[in-house]
């Protein structure tokens, strides 16, 4: 168990979940709730939209310095925005202050989706898809500079996510590091399972495409020659022993030949 901070300052890039996050904590905490971006609209008295558009994000994040310093006291949850971490001086702050610094850190697919939903996001409606993945890519190790902890947010509801935030600060938490790892085993294995998902996928148009052109659907020897690639790749990884090789292909084989299996009955193949 750790000891309850005052202050839970949630980081992260936009769109993963901060502000929904932030108030659910705040509801099973029975605590405040502070959204930094909704500070910052009523200090300028416009939206953070018709800020970056009349004064432009320099002026933005001006503004966010000075809402940053006073949050870094309030007693209760802080979502901060996206670019919090880009200004120095913002970062310098949250790792002076005595308040827990949580990174929300999930996938940088899932993000776009949400944000495209959103629609209202000024930095991703006006940036090409490539310098938007060049800025999570400055943006991942700042977060992880700033923050006490990193909570793996992939495949969980914002309720699932703010249960395991404030587990940490209760006696029913064993420790916040073990719960942190906890998060992230859950987010590879959700990974994990989606992988195989499009690995089936791509099998089955793969045998769609030989039955077309009259090729064998089944070729065992690829399989054979598969698995004694990945056994000589992974030679010197501990983790990765030749029977579970043998083991996952073999499973991945019958779901794979299965599938294929419902689409010939159903005329697909």
């Amino acid at each position: 168990m750790t000891e309850e901070p005052q202050t839970l300052i949630l980081v992260g890039f936009m769109g993963a979940g901060k502000t929904t996050v932030g108030r659910e904590i705040a509801r099973q905490h029975q605590s405040q709730f502070l959204d930094l971006d909704l500070a910052i609209e009523q200090k300028a008295g416009m939206t953070i939209p018709e800020i970056f558009k009349s004064e432009g994000e320099a002026h933005f994040r001006q503004l966010e310095e000075a809402v940053v310093k006073e949050s870094v006291t309030f007693p209760g949850v802080v979502a901060t925005g996206g670019g919090v971490v880009e200004n120095e001086k913002n970062r310098q702050t949250l790792k002076d202050s005595d308040a827990v610094v949580i990174y929300l850190h999930g996938n940088l697919e899932g993000t776009i989706g949400r944000l495209l939903a959103d629609g209202q996001r000024p930095l991703l409606q006006k940036e090409s898809t490539i310098s938007f993945f060049k800025r999570w890519q400055k943006r991942d190790p700042l977060y992880q500079e700033v923050a006490d902890y990193v909570v793996e947010t992939v495949g969980k509801t914002p309720a699932r996510i703010a249960a395991e935030i404030v587990a940490l600060f209760s006696g029913q938490a064993d420790d916040l590091t073990l719960t942190t790892l906890r998060s992230q085993i859950d987010a590879l294995d959700r990974q994990i399972f989606d992988t195989i998902a499009e690995r089936i996928g791509v099998v089955r148009a793969v045998a769609a495409y030989k039955q077309k052109v009259n090729l064998a659907v089944r070729q065992p020897e690829r399989m054979v020659s598969m698995k004694a690639n990945l056994k000589a790749d992974y030679r010197q990884n501990d983790n990765i022993t030749d029977d579970l090789i043998d083991a996952l292909m073999a499973t991945l084989l019958e779901y794979s030949m299965a599938r294929e299996e419902e689409d010939i009955q159903k005329g697909q193949l």
